[in-house]
């Protein structure tokens, strides 16, 4: 059997070249991480703590009067943020009510993505409606980041049977509430208390309204009570973080890999202005990205030419001892 007569020395440049080779992907892999780590703690940041999130008023006060013990019914602010707590990773009732339309709606109706609910009462003139346009303006910061075809949001009218599909379609039209993927929502009066219970939502009837916990319930797209945030002052970016942690962590759709690549490095490529109370893209991030790809890229093309000058060499160093055996003979 021939071998080529500088195998040894074939054998040497083989080596070396695996070294730098070798040294080329541990750069790489090494890049990669902290890749990876950059993009892992951007993503990953941790959503505020309850109490820290509340912003403004976390209960609604029917009357701002004082109250003697006893005398008028009034909301423990301790024990509904107790319960509301407490409904964290539970799975909602497959309840059914009606729209503003008078048309039958199930809660299950909108699995599948993350969705935001409201609990109010169209008979409150003054927190509920302030709640709700401060929803719809925290709502309309998150376009940039989400998007409206990300999430669904829902207010529904807990106070029946005044809360009707007439008084929530004038609430909402009253209050300038158009926004494509936001309905208003009837539970029959027979279903309000297991609702009401299954969100964790707190409510008591006073002679003046009611006092209720103020805030949103964030739901993941399988139905789970995800995060609550609490306030009648909501901001974009409140309501953000559990959305953005739950659009990152949702496994990408096989038939669809790339898009949900390209969307979640969308999602990562945004960030909160405080100054406009909007999502806005990340010029340095987006650079970064730009920069870390064309890396990888140059490295592939230089591993891609690294292995076939080997391959070339190698032919060369034994096609040579065959030729000048050939001549001999």
């Amino acid at each position: 059997m021939p071998l080529c007569a500088d195998d040894h020395l074939a054998r040497a440049a083989l080596l070396s070249a695996g070294r730098r080779s070798g040294l080329t992907l541990l750069g790489s892999a090494l890049a990669a991480l902290a890749f990876a780590a950059s993009f892992s703690a951007r993503a990953g940041d941790p959503a505020p703590p309850a109490a820290a999130a509340a912003r403004g008023t976390v209960v609604e006060r029917a009357s701002p009067a004082p109250r003697a013990p006893g005398t008028v019914p009034a909301l423990d602010e301790s024990e509904a943020l107790r319960a509301a707590e407490a409904a964290i990773g539970r799975t909602l009732p497959d309840t059914e009510l009606l729209d503003r339309r008078g048309r039958p709606v199930r809660l299950s109706d909108y699995r599948g993505k993350p969705l935001l609910v409201s609990f109010i009462y169209t008979g409150c003139f003054q927190v509920c409606p302030a709640q709700t346009r401060a929803l719809y303006e925290a709502v309309q910061g998150l376009d940039r980041m989400l998007g409206e075809h990300q999430f669904n949001v829902v207010s529904i009218g807990f106070n029946q049977p005044f809360d009707s599909p007439e008084a929530m379609r004038s609430f909402a039209r009253q209050h300038r509430i158009d926004y494509r993927n936001w309905e208003f929502l009837s539970p029959p009066r027979q279903s309000v208390e297991a609702l009401t219970r299954a969100f964790g939502f707190s409510y008591v009837a006073t002679p003046a309204g009611f006092d209720h916990v103020l805030g949103v319930t964030v739901v993941d797209a399988g139905g789970r009570i995800h995060a609550q945030v609490y306030g009648d002052r909501l901001r974009a970016d409140q309501l953000g973080a559990p959305l953005r942690e739950l659009l990152l962590k949702t496994p990408p759709v096989a038939t669809s890999t790339l898009a949900a690549v390209v969307e979640r490095v969308r999602i990562l490529c945004t960030v909160y202005d405080p100054e406009t109370g909007e999502y806005r893209y990340d010029i340095k991030l987006i650079l970064e990205i730009i920069g870390g790809a064309l890396f990888f890229f140059s490295v592939a093309l230089y591993l891609l030419f690294e292995w076939r000058d080997q391959r070339r060499a190698r032919r060369r160093s034994c096609a040579a001892p065959r030729q000048a055996s050939g001549s001999t003979a």
